[in-house]
């Protein structure tokens, strides 16, 4: 059973993270572009960014893409980076970026169920299926 599930769980995880990645890339490249900011997938609240918000973040667009790449090719440090690029974007926006506006009440339920979802695809999958993953 746990052979037969691999291919379907691994395409899953990658179609998951991929919708997300191409999601939250418009997001930002609109949201810049058209200077109507960046609208969370759940929220009533607009988020400006400026110029150096949008070069970090398409710096760790860039890199989150090749976690993702790196997980297509079954290396399982590709999910670490994923999560580890996902928590650096969070702090910078927090800390140094356009969230830092935001109340933490709308954001923090949000964050946590990403990271739950995020934890169980990319590091949960390739835990459980340590033989399949360099």
């Amino acid at each position: 059973m746990k052979e037969t599930l691999f291919k379907p769980l691994h395409w899953i995880m990658l179609i998951l993270i991929s919708i997300d990645f191409i999601d939250t890339c418009y997001r930002i490249s609109y949201g810049y572009f058209s200077g109507q900011g960046i609208q969370p997938p759940v929220g009533g609240f607009n988020v400006q960014i400026s110029m150096i918000d949008f070069i970090v973040s398409v710096i760790i667009q860039l890199g989150t893409a090749y976690a993702i790449y790196m997980l297509y090719n079954m290396q399982k440090k590709g999910g670490y980076y994923f999560i580890v690029l996902n928590i650096i974007f969070i702090l910078y926006g927090f800390i140094l970026g356009p969230f830092a506006s935001v109340p933490a009440g709308e954001t923090i339920p949000l964050i946590i169920g990403y990271f739950t979802i995020y934890m169980i695809l990319v590091i949960g999958i390739p835990y459980f299926y340590s033989d399949k993953y360099e």
